[in-house]
């Protein structure tokens, strides 16, 4: 099991390296836990998994826009990107 601040480390580096700009990401302390949650997305599709979820915010028109990063709790690998347009990797890959 990965830590909070590990969580928040990949999603830093996953960030950097997908090229994504962002004004705004949580500190370690706001990274959220949430146990058996059903992943919607990615090759883990309709799998139970624990995950961290960390926000970060890209500049909006008129305000900030949050993305929300899932991080695998027992593996520290990135599972997808949610945005209020739906899934940032549908986009990238």
């Amino acid at each position: 099991m990965i830590t909070k601040e590990q969580a928040l480390e990949n999603v830093k580096k996953y960030l950097t390296e997908r090229k994504r700009d962002y004004i705004f990401i949580v500190n370690q302390d706001k990274v959220v836990y949430e146990m058996q949650k059903k992943i919607p997305y990615g090759k883990y599709e309709d799998k139970i998994k624990d995950i961290y979820v960390v926000n970060y915010d890209i500049e909006g028109y008129t305000e900030n826009t949050p993305h929300f990063v899932a991080v695998d709790v027992d593996t520290g690998e990135v599972l997808f990107t949610m945005t209020q347009h739906g899934y940032a990797e549908d986009w990238e890959d």
